[in-house]
């Protein structure tokens, strides 16, 4: 490898690992769902007419810039408040290994929350502000709240709900967002336990991570208001069989994941890539439960070049002999 080429690759897999795309992609599926639901089921609470009329192509490519930006955004917050952290227990990251500066970070992470803000002004007010929400949420879950467990798994949960909402706050069916809302909070308690981290895990930090998912659920039934109902008619109950067979999937799955990994670091490291990425094929699975296969081979689509660009990046990492922390 030339001495010209290798440097911009290394910055480019540095910004990658910054901005965490693996999560990136999560947060794009969500939204994505969020369109393509909205979009096809009859009965369903509109979006903003700025995306609810626009072409699909440009519904997805806006959505994807609003995900990315409050993912890279996320990611970059993360390694700015850890990174006396990272120092001593993960000094591959970017900040400590001097790959990125932390004023870098703080500039990629700041414009990357201006380009999704600026998506949501130019798509609806309502957007817009709950976007603020959960950009609000990821700086506070970064800054304090991560290292409080029941906290921190409440403020996740936050999160991720706020993010499925912003392109249509009035969303009927929230089972799905349900779903997404235990299934983060579940992954990171675990990460949490496999990590040691302090505080450690407690009783106390199951009844604060139960009675937070509970606050979350009963939001997502109310908010919809007269205009909601507690399941989809066009729904039917065995597509149930889609999403519960994804969920006991990534149970056995993690499970082995976990048994087999050389260390508890390691585990958990996969666990919570492998838990981004499974929240697609939740939203694949709904999708196919409602009978909407063209909608889901667009999210299949979506997943699938996540998996090949995970591949990409973890080979190019040992390319240039220097892994930045993508392991399959």
């Amino acid at each position: 490898m030339s001495r010209m080429i290798r440097p911009l690759i290394v910055n480019l897999l540095s910004t990658v690992q910054l901005s965490r795309l693996t999560h990136a992609f999560a947060a794009v599926a969500n939204l994505w769902f969020v369109i393509l639901w909205s979009r096809s089921v009859s009965l369903e609470h509109p979006m903003a007419a700025s995306i609810e009329e626009a072409p699909l192509w440009i519904a997805l490519a806006l959505a994807s810039i609003l995900g990315v930006g409050l993912s890279t955004y996320g990611g970059a917050l993360n390694d700015f408040f850890d990174v006396n952290r990272d120092t001593t227990f993960a000094p591959n990251r970017p900040i400590p290994s001097g790959r990125i500066t932390a004023q870098s970070a703080a500039i990629i992470g700041f414009a990357s929350l201006l380009s999704a803000l600026l998506v949501a002004a130019i798509l609806d007010r309502t957007v817009l502000l709950v976007t603020l929400l959960c950009a609000a949420a990821i700086l506070f879950y970064n800054a304090a709240a991560k290292h409080i467990p029941g906290v921190g798994l409440f403020t996740l949960g936050v999160v991720y709900a706020s993010e499925m909402l912003i392109l249509n706050f009035g969303l009927r069916f929230v089972w799905p967002v349900m779903l997404v809302v235990l299934h983060a909070m579940l992954v990171q308690a675990a990460v949490h336990r496999l990590e040691q981290k302090r505080p450690r895990f407690t009783a106390l930090s199951v009844i604060g991570m139960v009675a937070g998912y509970v606050l979350i659920c009963l939001f997502l039934l109310w908010q919809p208001g007269d205009k909601g109902w507690l399941w989809e008619p066009e729904f039917h109950w065995y597509g149930l069989a889609w999403p519960l067979a994804a969920a006991v999937l990534f149970l056995i799955s993690s499970v082995h994941k976990v048994r087999f990994a050389s260390s508890a670091a390691f585990a958990a490291e996969k666990l919570q890539r492998y838990g981004s990425l499974w929240i697609g094929i939740y939203g694949i699975c709904w999708l196919l439960g409602a009978g909407l296969y063209g909608e889901a081979l667009i999210l299949t689509a979506l997943v699938g070049l996540a998996i090949v660009w995970m591949m990409v990046v973890r080979d190019l990492g040992a390319w240039i002999e220097q892994p930045i922390g993508y392991r399959w």
